[in-house]
């Protein structure tokens, strides 16, 4: 899952992995950031590069560059305490920074591994949530291994590269979901990333989830909700009201107008020809509630 900076990434792939937990499959969220949001979404839970359990059937992890160089380091030398030394070092840290690719290659190698793990005969895990970094990184990461098979053709990286890209390809065992707030920048960006994907690479972007939609209050009488958000006396709804009346229908008229707007960014959206999902706008302060109140909307059927 990927989406712009703000959309709700976190919290839409927080809320779809819970879900996989309650259905009974082993689920794995991933984190993909260094400063994760999942010790906000997730009470008693702080964030670290190793497994934890935070719930039946849900474990997490932060999957940051350094401890993953670490760690493929310590596979390759069997000396974790040369590892550190050599992974900690200034100028290989320059390096491996100018590597182009790297910080695609080694947290997708991750990922391929923790696929490949096995409990006796079945895999380890039944899902993997990725929420992965914004757009533009994203965008490179799934540039990559078509990238790194064009230039090197044998080898560890290419060997990687290939199996990477096969999973990534193969539509049965990965999603690729965008993630988008109706809103200008985010529309635009989404529907980017979605056309660079297509055109650049063999990978299909499943669905683009879209978060914080307001609810459409008027439903089956909207023409009587309209005319009373214009103006017009309606015994029943202002008695509802009382004396906060003006100031309700002020609010409320805010949220129509906000809601129209979204529909139209949601006809933009849909010129993308990816499935659209809605995720409800949920007016609530802290973000384990709201991720609680979206776990509860996803479980609906």
């Amino acid at each position: 899952m990927t989406g712009k900076g703000g959309v709700g990434k976190s919290l839409v792939s927080a809320a779809l992995a819970v879900r996989s937990a309650q259905r009974g499959d082993r689920t794995l969220w991933v984190e993909m950031s260094e400063s994760p949001r999942g010790g906000y979404l997730f009470e008693d839970f702080r964030p670290q590069y190793d497994l934890v359990p935070v719930r039946d059937q849900l474990w997490a992890m932060n999957l940051r560059l350094q401890p993953a160089i670490e760690e493929y380091l310590s596979v390759a030398f069997k000396v974790p305490f040369v590892t550190r030394l050599i992974a900690r070092n200034t100028l290989f840290q320059i390096l491996t920074g100018a590597l182009p690719g790297l910080d695609s290659l080694i947290p997708l190698g991750k990922i391929w591994y923790e696929l490949g793990r096995r409990r006796g005969r079945q895999p380890y895990w039944d899902r993997i949530v990725l929420d992965a970094p914004a757009t533009g990184h994203a965008l490179a990461m799934l540039r990559f291994p078509q990238a790194a098979l064009d230039m090197v053709k044998s080898g560890n990286v290419a060997d990687r590269s290939h199996e990477i890209d096969q999973i990534l390809g193969d539509e049965s065992l990965t999603s690729l979901i965008a993630v988008s707030t109706l809103e200008e920048l985010p529309v635009d960006e989404t529907a980017e990333l979605i056309e660079s994907v297509h055109q650049e690479t063999s990978y299909r972007f499943a669905a683009v989830v879209c978060n914080s939609v307001f609810p459409e209050i008027g439903q089956d009488e909207q023409t009587r909700f309209d005319a009373w958000l214009e103006g017009r006396d309606d015994a029943a709804i202002d008695g509802r009201f009382g004396a906060e009346r003006d100031i309700v229908r002020k609010r409320l008229q805010w949220l129509e107008s906000r809601r129209q707007e979204q529909q139209r960014w949601l006809a933009q959206l849909g010129s993308v020809k990816v499935p659209l999902a809605r995720a409800p706008w949920i007016p609530m302060a802290r973000e384990a509630d709201v991720l609680h109140a979206l776990v509860e909307e996803f479980a609906r059927p």
